[in-house]
């Protein structure tokens, strides 16, 4: 079963509202793009590479470092740290906070650590619900709307949601 199908229509909606709420608490606009940064911010997380994560064994460090086949993660709660990884496209590095600062919106508890990497683990439906929030955060409902209303191509979409043009199919699929 795929993502979309995965979540109820509920439960899609609880998750927009959700992102709604808090681009209005950041005082933007559904059209605006919210910034990893300004969401880092408002959470009061500190963002790291594997490189940069004070206190890291070497060896953890040159694995992760080396490697395509992780995204990001949360490695403290309180305070709020989250390590991701650097070698992936900006874009990408985007979206895959925008996932981690989903769960924490979400608050999902973290359930165990993946011995070879050290990265929490997560339950299967806390994922979908990550993956659904993040991108709604990227990419609103709303703010795809007014970019489609604009004439906007998905390439100056996505430049202008900070996002990739798979993030923005992604969510024009996740609309209809």
């Amino acid at each position: 079963m795929g993502l979309i199908t995965s979540l109820s229509t509920e439960n899609r909606q609880r998750l927009e509202a959700i992102a709604s709420e808090k681009f209005h608490q950041l005082g933007l606009k559904v059209y605006q793009p919210l910034l990893t940064r300004v969401l880092a911010q408002d959470l009061e997380a500190t963002i790291h590479t594997p490189e940069t994560l004070p206190n890291t064994d070497p060896e953890q460090v040159k694995i992760l470092s080396a490697s395509d086949n992780w995204s990001a993660g949360i490695i403290r709660n309180n305070p709020l740290v989250i390590v991701h990884n650097s070698r992936h496209a900006i874009t990408r590095q985007n979206s895959n906070l925008m996932h981690e600062f989903a769960h924490v919106i979400l608050k999902h508890e973290m359930v165990g650590y993946e011995p070879n990497t050290g990265l929490p683990q997560r339950r299967q439906q806390d994922e979908d619900e990550a993956v659904y929030l993040g991108g709604y955060l990227q990419i609103p409902r709303r703010g795809l709307l007014w970019a489609i209303q604009k004439k906007m191509a998905i390439d100056r979409i996505a430049l202008h949601f900070n996002a990739s043009q798979d993030m923005v199919q992604f969510r024009m699929n996740a609309i209809g």
